[in-house]
């Protein structure tokens, strides 16, 4: 427990509070008052320091988040075929990542410079060369202006949101498509690297589709269902 302390900088209150939570898996006994804690222990602590102080998830989502990523670890070979479809696609991997939207499309005029270092601090955007000079990939671009317009329909700073709230929906993303992975290195093993390559091309933009109609689904059940179902209908 004194290793764990100094190499988590977490104190031993809160590391067997962890414990209980569930959090992190007990210590392996090895004697009445002597106990074994492993790496497993130390990477995990990290791994919860990180959601709390980089995405904000309480412990409930934490622990989910731990649940979800315990198998989230691909074989040597899975690996190695991943490689070997990213070089297949590494034109079209390499597209919407290279810096070609100038940041000063958007800085300052639509978001503010301390805007922008928040979300490249956050680790949501990557601004290549002199902050508002600089320049963008497509991808990071399009976060850019999805956080210009949330603060345009009235969730920006003045309400409390801060550009840091979109690590909601990269924790969410990064499990996500971690699942696919396994999903699609599963159904597609032993195949030629070219199909698979063809069907990540071709399930991109359908899978885009289908989470903003499930998004969009989900938050009208939401609104309809949380709150119960008191209110009644206008009279016509």
């Amino acid at each position: 427990m004194r290793d764990l302390v100094r190499e988590s900088g977490l104190p031993r209150e809160t590391i067997h509070f962890y414990i209980h939570q569930g959090l992190l898996p007990k210590a392996v006994k090895t004697g009445r008052n002597t106990a074994l804690y492993t790496l497993e222990h130390l990477e995990r602590l990290r791994r919860i320091r990180e959601l709390q102080e980089r995405q904000f998830l309480p412990l409930k989502a934490i622990r989910a988040v731990l649940d979800d990523t315990a198998d989230e670890h691909f074989t040597p070979e899975q690996e190695d075929l991943v490689r070997r479809v990213r070089g297949s696609l590494g034109g079209w991997v390499h597209a919407q990542q290279s810096p070609s939207v100038a940041v000063s499309d958007f800085v300052p005029s639509r978001v503010p410079r301390h805007e922008l270092r928040d979300l490249t601090e956050a680790g949501l955007i990557s601004v290549h060369g002199r902050a508002d000079h600089g320049r963008l990939s497509e991808d990071d671009a399009v976060i850019l202006e999805c956080w210009a317009q949330f603060k345009e329909a009235g969730l920006g700073p003045d309400k409390g949101v801060a550009p840091s709230e979109f690590r909601l929906y990269d924790a969410a993303m990064e499990q996500l498509v971690r699942k696919e992975a396994r999903l699609a290195l599963r159904a597609y093993e032993g195949a030629p690297v070219e199909e698979i390559s063809a069907v990540v091309e071709q399930a991109a933009p359908i899978i885009g589709r289908l989470l903003s109609a499930m998004h969009r689904k989900k938050l009208r059940q939401f609104l309809a269902e949380v709150g119960g179902n008191g209110a009644e209908h206008p009279a016509r």
